[in-house]
């Protein structure tokens, strides 16, 4: 007998149980060897960059993206649902709670291979707003110095519950100023504070004759005491006195004050110094004309020539410094509220008076690293950067002109923009993914699908942060069992660029 035939034979007479339980303990181990490689492509990296807090990203991420880490509320020690986080002096603040129970604040560093745990601190239901304040958070009427978690100071004055920036003449709520822009503190969100102070005014509760105002207007310090208070009637028969402060940003601690803030036609007469409450009086302009810039404000003016503009520059407490002729300018004042800009360490530019001007004549900007800009005719996103036209790629595989949304991240040096897609009237995906691609061609580099996730912001320029959709169903653990992102407990991420290899 021949060995192929001897073989044959040996394998007939085993037993058929004998023979299938072989077969299974074979596709059992090449499952669970396909199982182990998976998990090894897919295993965390770990962070090991340069912690470099940025609003950019770095242009390492042209190679895709890694899993830097991730952790569950087990991880951090606590329980409940991820409510929301915030990024504060280097570090993150996340709360996590249900609702109508007590709720816990975590103080993590990043800089580490892992996120370490700071600090841990109950704090009562957060059923009021919450600020990132310099250093500090305040939750729940308590300060919290966020490298140590040590409270620092107790409002006696409790916050109301709801206050918007957004001005409601006819349900009289609170109005709120942080310094910055329009901010609705339903969203649940921290509030960015980018002032000495937060203004809150409180509406007239009580008769005419008892309270001779329409709100009043209190400014509070960090550790909730007060730091001034002014009266505010706006009443259309009397626009004499002071107003509410327009949530703009600040420039310099100042802001301006509209006196008929329920009306379309805002006009500005005064500026409100926001450290401490000091109003300076000025002429009275639209709050639509005035364009903040570093060194203070700028509008337009009207000249004898009508080839001709006349560029007016304010100082920051709306004292008018200079009135320059601009002769043939490339750009309208009005389309530098359609640009964002950054500076080459990632952080927010904002143009001086004498830059801007420069910009408008000559259409470039050379005091920034990177800009964005949105078409003036339209405010549904980006379609610019650094003057060169934005480009998608269209259903056809061909390349058009793109518009990105705004909430479109930049790299440092302008290579790639991270973003939801471009506007597409073809396209079927009602919750698309934010996408990694080249600019300004528009080619895709990555997705975040890649990794499990939908959206993430920066939070080093080689960092990214994110929370991810948490579900429980079959599938999703299926993909965890075989290392595919994210994992069903997981509460937060952190994304690298994709390693070499």
């Amino acid at each position: 007998m021949n060995l192929p035939n001897k073989l044959t034979s040996l394998r007939e007479a085993l037993p058929s149980f004998v023979r299938r339980l072989a077969i299974a303990l074979a596709v059992a181990l090449v499952s669970a060897l396909a199982v182990g490689a998976s998990w090894l492509m897919h295993r965390p990296v770990g962070y090991s960059g340069n912690a470099r807090v940025s609003s950019t990203l770095s242009p390492d991420f042209a190679s895709g993206f890694d899993v830097a880490w991730e952790v569950t509320a087990s991880d951090l020690g606590v329980s409940g649902s991820l409510l929301t986080y915030v990024k504060v002096d280097g570090f993150i603040v996340a709360v996590f709670g249900e609702k109508d129970q007590p709720s816990t604040l975590v103080g993590l560093d990043l800089s580490g291979k892992k996120p370490s745990v700071l600090w841990r601190r109950e704090v009562p239901d957060v059923d009021s707003p919450m600020f990132a304040w310099e250093d500090s958070v305040v939750v729940a009427g308590q300060t919290i110095r966020v490298a140590d978690g040590e409270v620092t100071a107790t409002w006696d004055t409790p916050i109301p519950t709801y206050i918007s920036s957004y001005f409601d003449d006819f349900n009289k709520k609170a109005f709120i100023n942080v310094g910055g822009n329009e901010v609705n503190p339903a969203d649940g969100d921290f509030l960015r504070v980018t002032s000495p102070v937060i203004v809150i005014c409180y509406p007239r509760d009580k008769p005419d004759a008892v309270q001779n105002f329409d709100y009043l207007c209190l400014g509070w310090n960090k550790d909730g005491t007060e730091a001034w208070r002014y009266k505010v009637n706006l009443s259309p028969d009397d626009l004499q006195g002071p107003g509410l402060p327009l949530p703009v940003t600040a420039v310099d601690g100042y802001v301006p004050v509209s006196r008929n803030f329920g009306y379309a036609d805002q006009q500005v007469g005064a500026f409100l110094h926001l450290a401490d409450g000091v109003l300076v009086e000025s002429a009275t302009y639209n709050a639509d004309a005035l364009v903040p810039v570093a060194d203070g404000w700028l509008l337009e003016g009207g000249t004898d020539d009508p080839r001709q503009r006349l560029l007016v520059t304010l100082a920051p407490d709306g004292t008018e410094v200079s009135r320059t002729r601009l002769a043939d300018p490339l750009m309208q004042l009005s389309d530098l509220d359609f640009v964002k800009c950054w500076d080459e360490d990632g952080r927010v530019a904002r143009p001086t008076s004498e830059q801007a001007a420069s910009t408008l004549t000559s259409g470039e900007f050379p005091w920034a690293s990177v800009c964005v800009q949105r078409n003036q005719h339209s405010k549904e996103g980006f379609s610019m950067l650094n003057g060169h036209r934005l480009m998608a790629t269209n259903g056809a595989g061909g390349a058009e002109n793109g518009t990105y949304p705004l909430s479109l991240i930049a790299a440092t040096d302008g290579s790639l923009i991270l973003s939801l897609p471009p506007k597409d009237k073809d396209s079927t995906d009602k919750n698309p993914p934010m996408n990694l691609y080249a600019a300004p061609s528009g080619i895709q580099l990555a997705s975040l699908e890649d990794v499990g996730l939908h959206d993430a912001v920066p939070f080093y320029d080689d960092l990214l942060i994110a929370s991810p959709t948490r579900s429980d169903s079959w599938l999703t653990r299926l993909r965890s069992f075989l290392g595919f992102y994210p994992h069903p407990d997981t509460v937060l991420m952190g994304i690298t660029p994709k390693r070499a290899g």
